[in-house]
C-alpha cells in the first residue's frame, strides 16, 4: 500500500480519543457468529468515544525518542493464536514436519494448513517463530496476492455475473470491497465487468492483541496470516477480553474528551491518524466497554510502548491495511496479557 502523507510530530498529550461520524453509523449488529451478518437499522448516533481515563502528562518523545518509526518485523508472541489445543508435542512436531514437506513440494495451501495446526497445537519458541514466519510469507502469497490456489478453502476465483457489484460479492463472503479491489488491482470498485474473473476471500478476519509483546496478530478464520506492532494504554489501561468491531470511520475528526480545541481530520496534529475502528466489549474485562478503539497516530514513537490512555494505536500505514480487513459486527478483537 502506498504510504500516506507523513504527519509532523505533535505536542498534544496522549489523551484517549473521540471520533464522530459526519452523517451516521450502523448499530444494532448481531454477534459475529450470526452468519447472516449485520441486521441493525441505519440511524444517526452519538460520537463513538474512547476511554475517559484521565491524562497523566505529555508525550514529548523523551523515553520513546529512540524507538524506530516503523518496526521491520515486530517481536512475535508464542501463544497468539485464536485457539490453543495443547495436544501432544510429538504430534505438533509431526505437523511441523509435514508443513515443511508440503512447502518443499509446492503445496502452499496444505503447507499453510499444517503450519497453522502446528502453531495452534503448541510449539517450542524456536519452532513457533519458524511457523509464524512461514505463515506470514504464505499469507502474502496465498491471501493478499491476486493468485488463488485450486482447492484453497480460504480463497478462490469467482467470475463476475451480470448485476453483481464488488460490495455484494464482498458482503456474501464477509470481507470488504476495498480488500477485494486491492487484491485484484481494481482501480474503481464501482466499475466491474461481467465475465471478469477475480479472487475472493472467505472471511471474516479476526485479530488478537498481545499486551506483553505489543503486537496485533491477524487471522483469516483460525489461520494466522500477519501481524503489526501496536501502542497500548499506560498504567495497564487497555482492558483484556473479547471485543467486536462496532463501527469504522475514515479521516475522523478529533474531539478532546475533556474539552479543548477540536482537531479536523486533515490536520497533522490529529492524534487519531486517518482511520478509526470502534470496539464494543463482549467478554472479560471488556464487557460493556464502548469507549475504546483501534486507530492511527501522529506519535509514531509511541508504537511499541504503553503511552495511550487505553486505545490501541498502530502506524498509519498499518491501520489503513487493518481497516480493509475487519468487518463491522463480525470481526472479533481479543486482547490478552
Amino acid at each position: 500500500m502506498a504510504r500516506r502523507r507523513r504527519r509532523k510530530k505533535s505536542r498534544i498529550a496522549p489523551v484517549m480519543t473521540i471520533a464522530v461520524f459526519s452523517v451516521g453509523a450502523w448499530f444494532g449488529y448481531d454477534f459475529w457468529f450470526n452468519n447472516e451478518g449485520p441486521t441493525g437499522i441505519e440511524q444517526l448516533v452519538a460520537p463513538p468515544l474512547t476511554s475517559d481515563r484521565p491524562e497523566n502528562g505529555p508525550l514529548d518523545g523523551g523515553p520513546f525518542r529512540d524507538v524506530p518509526e516503523r518496526a521491520a518485523d515486530p517481536f512475535v508472541n508464542a501463544s497468539a493464536t485464536p485457539e490453543s489445543q495443547h495436544i501432544d508435542s510429538n504430534q505438533a512436531a509431526a505437523l511441523l514436519s509435514s508443513a515443511r514437506q508440503d512447502l518443499s513440494g509446492g503445496d502452499l495451501a496444505l503447507a499453510r494448513a499444517h503450519f497453522s495446526e502446528a502453531l495452534n497445537a503448541g510449539l517450542t519458541p524456536q519452532d513457533t517463530l519458524l511457523a509464524r514466519t512461514e505463515l506470514r510469507k504464505l499469507g502474502r502469497d496465498t491471501i493478499f496476492s491476486g493468485k488463488a490456489i485450486d482447492g484453497d478453502p480460504l480463497a478462490f476465483y469467482y467470475t463476475i455475473r451480470p448485476g453483481d457489484s464488488l460490495q455484494k460479492i464482498a458482503k456474501a463472503h464477509s470481507v470488504t470491497a476495498d480488500l477485494l479491489a486491492r487484491v485484484n488491482g481494481i482501480a474503481n470498485m464501482n466499475l466491474i465487468q461481467a465475465g471478469r474473473r477475480i479472487k475472493v476471500l472467505n472471511g471474516p478476519f479476526h485479530v488478537r492483541v498481545s499486551k506483553s509483546t505489543h503486537t496485533i496478530d491477524i487471522f483469516l478464520g483460525n489461520t494466522f496470516v500477519d501481524h503489526y506492532k501496536v501502542g497500548l494504554g499506560e498504567d495497564d489501561s487497555t482492558p483484556t477480553g473479547l471485543w467486536r468491531v462496532k463501527n469504522k470511520l475514515k479521516n475522523p475528526t478529533y474531539y478532546p474528551p475533556r474539552g479543548g480545541q477540536i482537531v479536523s481530520s486533515d490536520d497533522p496534529e490529529n492524534p487519531l491518524g486517518e482511520r478509526w475502528i470502534g470496539l464494543e466489549g463482549v467478554e472479560g474485562d471488556a464487557v460493556g466497554q464502548l469507549r475504546y478503539g483501534i486507530h492511527g497516530t501522529n506519535e509514531p514513537n509511541s508504537i511499541g510502548q504503553n503511552a495511550s490512555m487505553g486505545c490501541i494505536r498502530l502506524h498509519n500505514e498499518d491501520v489503513e491495511s487493518l481497516f480493509e480487513l475487519l468487518i463491522v459486527g463480525k470481526s472479533r478483537v481479543e486482547v490478552v496479557n
